[in-house]
């Protein structure tokens, strides 16, 4: 019941939640604080890579990216 309602709430609320602060500091943890792409430290963000099991995220389906790899990622501020 709680991983459904995680699942079908609004993603800016899901993002706000225990459960993913929970999931975010793990990656963080495991990424050993570093961007996944390029190694760099600072603005660090956590990435989806898949949304299918939100609410019971596996390891394997977050990824941190320090913040020009993530807008990267999202085809932001690209020329």
């Amino acid at each position: 019941q709680e991983v459904e309602h995680l699942r079908t709430m609004a993603y800016a609320d899901y993002l706000k939640t225990e459960h993913w602060d929970r999931i975010r500091k793990a990656a963080y943890k495991r990424a050993d604080y570093r961007c996944q792409m390029c190694y760099a430290q600072g603005m660090l963000h956590t990435h989806h890579r898949t949304y299918e099991r939100r609410g019971r995220e596996r390891d394997s389906d977050v990824i941190v990216l320090c913040e020009p790899c993530h807008e990267r990622f999202h085809g932001i501020n690209e020329d």
